[in-house]
């Protein structure tokens, strides 16, 4: 049993409520969830995380903006010392709205952005989406804040990821994120889009040749990976502090919390990885439970299947991102989309 340190980072769904209806979300956003936290219930979460000893809080959707009280829970979430930041869809941000992301005291906003115009347009369901990303990276850049995006890289993408990159620094995107899309949600009703194991390869050469450009390089999230001769270099964010793979970190170090006061140990996962709600016991009760997020604080080896069973590796990877797991397999410790099983091939395409 491994024993519940301090919560590092924790992602709020701030509101189920979204302007677009992406053929990618994972959560199905669009309208609000029933009976959503109200603000003195999300500020309670707030200090809560924040007596857990919790460094970083995300707030996120959804679309985060469509809770009216967002700023307020950034400022409080700064009051408390821990770093805030915010992921949008960009719809809506004018100069007032990036005046006032500034104002908030945000450490950084992350903008989605899921390929060229056409295809992020098409996937989001939003006409001139992407031209109102593209502006609203500039505003909140000219307003003072680091600017990063995140994008989903699936069928319809992967192809453009490099000539993505040299608009997205033009931009004054100072970092950029790529994670797989998953079976879940709406993403689950477009099947199409995700990528199949045999296209990891591709993906790797993909990634190989856009660390090796100059400027703006993405780094791959949790869902992609792992263990490759190079999977440092790909993980690590541009500038940062070098940051290997290991392990899925949910209910270790990091949790979700849904606009209904669900909590998770990552917002990606199943309902069926409920843990527990602040409507009913405290966050600090759910967290410290021994006995609660179990498929990480609880892990053996023989939770392992398929080729993760003999990975040398599988120490430290146990299987590789558990919500990505749970949604190709339903089941935790499997990953079909290893890039260690792809290397060899990779290396070719890259």
């Amino acid at each position: 049993m491994i024993p519940s340190p301090s919560p590092f980072a924790a992602a709020l769904e701030l509101t189920l409520r979204c302007p677009c209806r992406c053929l990618t979300c994972g959560s199905h956003a669009g309208a609000p969830r029933d009976k959503e936290l109200n603000h003195g219930e999300w500020l309670d979460v707030i200090n809560a995380l924040a007596d857990l000893g919790c460094r970083r809080i995300t707030l996120m959707g959804g679309e985060p903006l469509l809770n009216p009280r967002w700023m307020d829970l950034a400022k409080e979430g700064r009051t408390r010392d821990m770093i805030v930041d915010l992921i949008s869809s960009g719809q809506g941000i004018d100069e007032a709205t990036a005046s006032l992301m500034a104002q908030s005291g945000l450490h950084a906003v992350t903008i989605s952005v899921d390929g060229l115009a056409a295809t992020h347009d098409a996937q989001r369901r939003v006409s001139k989406c992407f031209e109102q990303a593209m502006v609203a990276i500039r505003r909140i850049d000219k307003a003072g804040l680091k600017v990063g995006v995140t994008s989903q890289v699936n069928q319809a993408s992967l192809s453009e990821l490099e000539n993505l990159a040299p608009l997205l620094e033009d931009a004054g995107v100072l970092g950029w994120q790529l994670q797989l899309t998953l079976p879940l949600g709406r993403a689950k009703e477009n099947l199409q889009l995700a990528l199949p194991p045999d296209r990891m390869p591709e993906l790797l050469g993909v990634l190989r040749r856009l660390a090796r450009r100059p400027g703006l390089r993405p780094h791959i999230t949790d869902n992609i990976g792992y263990c490759t001769s190079d999977d440092l270099a790909l993980r690590t964010i541009q500038g940062g502090f070098p940051r290997p793979w290991l392990g899925c970190r949910a209910g270790l170090d990091a949790l979700g919390v849904t606009s209904d006061g669900r909590v998770k140990g990552c917002l990606a996962l199943p309902d069926a990885c409920t843990e527990g709600n602040v409507r009913q016991e405290s966050l600090s009760t759910i967290w410290r439970d021994p006995n609660r997020f179990g498929y990480n604080r609880s892990y053996q080896p023989n939770q392992l299947s398929g080729p993760c069973m003999e990975c040398p590796e599988a120490r430290r990877c146990r299987g590789g991102c558990t919500a990505t797991s749970y949604a190709m397999h339903g089941k935790p410790g499997i990953s079909s989309h290893c890039f260690r099983l792809h290397e060899a091939h990779g290396s070719r395409a890259g």
